[in-house]
């Protein structure tokens, strides 16, 4: 059960996972850019081959999940997005080093790092952006694809999880190889 605008709803698995795809998209599409205005060059920033962070859809997810008390203060919501977003770079960047021996990012030259897997700077825009997508990006997902007929939902979802599993199931080959 969740509270969005301002009812109620239980969630199935297909709705969790659509905006895990929606948000892991946009978290690509971030990376891309990002790296793109950095360095000049198109790079895949993912571990998958598709165009998804699953870093960020899994994040943004959490942070919807347990943070998404509208009433309260804007700056402990993004405390607590600060804190969900760091703990699950921290962990995810340990796990894949740990079963793929690569790391994906390193923050070893940003001020307040550890380990160069976490760093202040990133924790503080991860909270302010993980914010952001509670109070106000969520909803108007959640309000767009309320206007689809459910068949359509299901049918698309069905297929894009498909696609998705084919995708980790491929890199995660490549990757251990």
């Amino acid at each position: 059960m969740i509270k969005v605008g301002g009812r109620i709803r239980s969630l199935d698995f297909l709705t969790l996972f659509r905006w895990f795809i929606i948000y892991s998209a946009m978290g690509w599409i971030y990376e891309s850019v990002f790296v793109y205005l950095v360095t000049g060059n198109m790079e895949n920033r993912g571990f998958l081959f598709g165009p998804l962070c699953p870093i960020y859809g899994i994040s943004i997810l959490i942070m919807i999940l347990i943070c998404s008390d509208r009433g309260k203060s804007f700056v402990a919501l993004i405390i607590r997005c600060a804190l969900v977003a760091t703990a699950m770079e921290y962990i995810t960047s340990v796990w894949m080093e740990y079963v793929f021996d690569k790391r994906w990012w390193d923050y070893s030259n940003m001020f307040l790092n550890l380990n160069g897997r976490i760093c202040l700077a990133a924790s503080v825009f991860f909270g302010i952006i993980g914010a952001v997508f509670v109070r106000i990006i969520h909803p108007t997902i959640v309000s767009i694809t309320n206007r689809f007929s459910m068949k359509a939902i299901k049918a698309f979802d069905t297929a894009i999880l498909v696609v998705f599993l084919y995708d980790v199931l491929l890199s995660v080959r490549v990757n251990i190889m």
